[in-house]
């Protein structure tokens, strides 16, 4: 939001006591003719205004991590082919907690309600769309999602055979029988199917099209890559939905005869208790006295019978009952942890099968046993909008459940921050853009106390911002969460061109009867200075378009468009109204604006002038001093992609998040995945070795790791059932343990064996069919992608070494994927892309600034101010743990293309003052008197408009309106300082001289 004085718009004139006049702009001869057809004008406004307004709407918010990176880019198709093949690591969160204790029958229940009704959604959330596409009540639109579901999973199903059909309302009432969900229930099948059927027939008869509508849904697929079809759920992983193992004996005869000597009736509590016992691994005679002296009495034990053991067993006797138990016939079972009818009586049972596998702690329940936790895993590679199709159904389950503040419900997780993030962005918008134009609008009208000086740029920049918007709903080009502050910085910019204009011509030509005279006056003499910023900030802008994150590339190119937008309506729509209705003079004119740049123009800015002029050298050596402070403050930076830090930390989101993180092993996943070349390949003892010598690493080296899980977890479980569940076999078997065979190839096929035991859906998280992919599973407490590039730095140092070369030696590759890693490469991205963008645009903008001043000395001062500033905000950063993220990234490359200004005004307005035969130090005197006002009034006012976004909910949007507001008073101070003390020593070598006839 810029404005100048009147003196600072001449760009091409000075006061009456110039020696050398200065020829105009021109800039009136391109853009009067066309001004002067003020309907053409309108009407062109009017059609692009009203195709904008037709498109936004459609413009859709993107905060996808996925979307920030290239299609190309390696670990991106890394994560994604990951996905494919193990399925989702992550998904949504549900922490529920109960300060009774997770033991509990009404809880369980609603757990594993909650989790049948989540997989449901695969049938819910379709039949919710085809209620509303076709007009079905909520019975119908359900059971036609079945049928559908039921007809697309047959490899023969065309639209034809659909088609066929829908013509047999008979036939198509027995499919729609016996294809009805099981959660349906309905009174009478036959009337239900029939008028079902009858229903479709008649919207097959009165649409041809309907068939074919209805086979193209069947088929749409709801992941990236587009490979799963009308799949949202995958998997939910819940304390009542989770298999566990353990042996059980197959037959009781041997073991009642053996303790029958001594006193020990057989029968059901006998079988319960050697059940028991088997299943806590105490099998030996210690193991036994203990078991009975340590543990109570279980509920579905008699009290006579667990008395009577007081005295029956005996040394002998235990001798015996051992010898048995380890004889008796068994099986290992591979079962619910949680019994299909939940009692109280249950609840021991579930206790010491939850504490007997380390594997489950922190996953499903908490460490203090008053938390579950219930992940619904997604399907692979889900996309963002059924990722909101999805959570929304999941909230609203979960709402019905536990809505009656029973028990504590925390969510968290990539998709609750992905839509928090787009809420937060459409509040941002709603509540930020008004404010900054009602800082723009209070601004105008103390400037200009005319309705002119505050209308016409405010149309200029509602223009501006919804043109821009229009483009992108047209191209299909999302909003992100940095293009939130598109809207804001538009109006913030692109207002300066418009008010050059007004206040040109307001302050020269206000009541004139020849406004098309003056309009050419205004354009000759403001032309060159409204181009130069517009294109320089275009310019800045532009630079971004070289990041190759993109969204900032989005931002930078659609920005730029903006600016031009509201630089192009400034030179158009802005002199065709100023022609047509002309202004009336202000009651106080050249009052206001002038009054207030007078006095930022004092004593103050003269005195700071003669002193940079006449002492070059300190001042030199002060901004030395800053820059060299700045870059001690630079090593301090440090660069973050946390999706989660965006919210400050009262948000009930970083709550939610915290509670989880706290209470389990963590929302934000990593993959160390290995491949091998043959069937069976990763599970050889060289690849197991080195998954669990990395996770007890990373494990012990970093506290923010919650937990490692990999296929060990499971070969160790199983490995503990075949030795009676005894705690000293939770290890990984080796080849000394087999019988008979002993090689290599034999023990690979006994760990197989093991895992083949499980049910594949419990597997695929960890090792794919055929055994030739596995991965090491890393739960961090914290999405920051500092504490993920350590991790992964180890994570290559100890492959580096003998470690990775053991396993390079076997044929076995490693990679590292995930979340974690993917901020992390969004991070490296946004280092790279930050210096290039910086580059970039300094060199663009330098060779502008060249070209327009027809001097590189001219353009390489108007960016010295600049670049210091540029450091100040780097070492700001550093110094307030600022962190360099998708949002501020962007902060240097807007303040080189707004920023540039301040020394383009001052040099263009010093050299007119040389040109004229002034000396230097009365030049810089001159200077500060008449633009240097007007540049501090401009710092201020920018500073001021892009200060609205520290009202934003996100942290790194406030961090942003920060730091654009700092820069614009460092460059601005930096313009009235350091290019006096400059110039003075170039004065001093008589370089200003031939610098002035370029």
């Amino acid at each position: 939001m810029e404005t100048r004085s009147e003196q600072s718009f001449d760009t091409d004139r000075i006061d009456s006591n110039q020696k050398h006049p200065v020829t105009s702009d021109g800039m009136s001869a391109w853009i009067m003719p066309l001004a002067k057809r003020f309907w053409l004008i309108i009407l062109l406004v009017f059609g692009l205004s009203s195709a904008a307004i037709w498109a936004i709407p459609k413009i859709v918010i993107q905060n996808d991590l996925m979307f920030m990176l290239p299609e190309d880019n390696a670990a991106k198709n890394h994560y994604l082919d990951a996905e494919e093949l193990l399925g989702n690591a992550g998904g949504i969160a549900i922490a529920i907690q109960s300060t009774d204790g997770i033991y509990r029958v009404d809880l369980l229940e609603r757990v594993r309600e909650l989790a049948a009704r989540c997989r449901a959604l695969n049938l819910r959330i379709p039949a919710h769309q085809l209620g509303l596409r076709w007009g079905l009540s909520s019975e119908h639109a359900l059971a036609l999602a079945g049928i559908l579901q039921s007809l697309s999973s047959d490899p023969d199903f065309t639209p034809q055979l659909l088609t066929e059909l829908l013509a047999e309302p008979t036939e198509l009432a027995e499919v729609i029988g016996d294809s009805l969900p099981a959660l349906l229930t309905v009174d009478d099948t036959d009337r239900f199917s029939l008028g079902l059927a009858d229903r479709l027939a008649a919207l097959a008869a009165a649409n041809p099209v309907f068939p074919g509508d209805l086979a193209a849904f069947a088929h749409q697929t709801t992941d990236r890559r587009g490979h799963f079809k009308n799949t949202w759920v995958d998997k939910v992983v819940a304390l009542t939905e989770t298999d566990t193992v353990w042996p059980e004996f197959t037959d009781y005869g041997g073991i009642a005869e053996a303790v029958a000597p001594f006193g020990i009736p057989g029968g059901p509590d006998l079988e319960r208790f050697v059940a028991q016992m088997l299943e806590a691994g105490a099998v030996g005679p210690d193991a036994i006295l203990q078991y009975y002296a340590t543990r109570p009495k279980p509920a579905d034990i008699s009290e006579a019978f667990w008395s009577s053991l007081a005295g029956a067993l005996t040394p002998e006797a235990v001798q015996a009952l051992g010898e048995a138990l380890v004889q008796a016939p068994k099986q290992i079972r591979v079962g619910d942890l949680v019994p299909r009818e939940i009692t109280t009586d249950s609840m021991a049972r579930i206790r010491q099968r939850l504490r007997a596998w380390p594997f489950l702690q922190e996953g499903i329940y908490s460490q203090d046993e008053k938390s579950l936790l219930v992940v619904v895993r997604s399907a692979p590679n889900l996309d963002q909008p059924n990722r909101e199709l999805l959570l929304e159904g999941v909230k609203e389950e979960v709402t019905q459940l536990f809505g009656d503040g029973r028990y504590g419900v925390h969510m968290a997780g990539y998709s609750i921050v992905d839509q928090a993030v787009a809420e937060n962005m459409r509040q941002d918008i709603v509540r930020l853009l008004p404010l900054v134009f009602v800082v723009v609008t209070l601004f105008l009208f103390c400037t200009f106390r005319n309705p002119a000086g505050v209308l016409y740029p405010m149309i200029t920049i509602l223009l501006a911002v919804g043109w821009c918007m229009g483009v992108m709903a047209l191209l299909d080009v999302p909003l992100s969460v940095v293009g939130t502050a598109m809207p804001v910085l538009l109006v913030a910019v692109g207002s300066a061109y418009g008010i050059h204009l007004v206040y040109y011509f307001v302050h020269r030509h206000a009541g004139t009867s020849d406004p098309s005279a003056a309009m050419t006056d205004t354009l000759d003499g403001t032309g060159r200075g409204v181009v130069m910023a517009g294109l320089t900030t275009v310019a800045g802008f532009v630079s971004l378009v070289f990041n190759d994150i993109v969204p900032l590339r989005d931002f930078g190119l659609f920005t730029a468009l903006g600016v031009f937008f509201a630089l192009l309506v400034s030179l158009l729509l802005i002199p065709a109204l100023l022609i047509r209705f002309g202004v009336r003079a202000p009651a106080h004119q050249r009052g206001a604006g002038a009054g207030l740049g007078s006095r930022l123009s004092g004593r103050l800015i003269r005195g700071i002038s003669r002193i940079s002029y006449q002492h070059p050298k300190k001042v030199i050596a002060l901004a030395v001093l800053v820059v060299l402070g700045s870059i001690a403050g630079v090593t301090g930076l440090r660069v973050e992609m946390n999706n989660i830090a965006f919210f400050k930390k009262d948000t009930p989101i970083r709550a939610a998040d915290t509670f989880i993180n706290g209470n389990f092993a963590g929302t934000v996943d990593m993959r160390i995945i290995f491949t091998a070349s043959e069937a069976n390949g990763v599970l050889d003892p060289l690849v197991l070795d080195a998954m669990e010598r990395l996770g007890h690493t990373i494990k012990a080296q970093y506290p923010q790791v919650g937990k490692t899980l990999s296929v060990l977890d499971l070969i160790r479980k199983m490995n503990q059932a075949f030795y009676f569940n005894d705690p000293a076999y939770y290890r990984i078997p080796g080849i000394s343990d087999l019988a008979g065979d002993r090689s290599n190839q034999a023990l690979k096929a006994h760990l197989a064996s093991y895992i083949d035991k499980f049910q594949r859906d419990d597997t695929r998280a960890f090792i794919d069919g055929e055994k030739r992919r596995a991965a090491l599973m890393l739960q961090i407490k914290t999405a920051s992608s500092e504490v993920t590039r350590d991790i992964l730095h180890t994570i290559e140092k100890l492959l580096a070494g003998p470690l990775g070369q053991d396993l390079e030696r076997i044929g076995v590759q490693v990679h590292t994927t995930g979340i974690g890693a993917l901020y992390v490469e969004s991070e490296q991205m946004i280092v790279s892309g930050q210096m290039r963008s910086i580059a970039v645009s300094v060199v663009i903008v330098l060779v502008l600034v060249t070209l327009i001043m027809r001097s590189l000395v001219y353009g390489l001062l108007s960016i010295l101010p600049l670049c210091m500033a540029i450091c100040i905000n780097f070492g700001v950063m550093g110094l307030l743990n600022i962190p360099l993220d998708a949002a501020t990234a962007i902060a240097a490359c807007v303040a080189i293309g707004i920023g540039i200004d301040y020394g383009l005004h001052y040099l263009n307005r010093y050299r007119l003052y040389r040109r004229a035969g002034h000396g230097h130090g009365e030049a810089v005197v001159q200077t500060a008197d008449t633009t240097g006002g007007s540049i501090c009034i401009n710092a201020l006012a920018v500073a001021a408009g892009f200060s609205v976004l520290m009202f934003s909910t996100f942290v790194p949007l406030v961090h942003l309106g920060f730091l654009i507001a700092l820069t614009m008073i460092t460059s601005s101070a930096g313009s009235l300082t350091l290019l006096p003390a400059v110039l003075s020593l170039i004065d001093r070598s008589r370089l200003t001289s031939s610098m002035d006839k370029e």
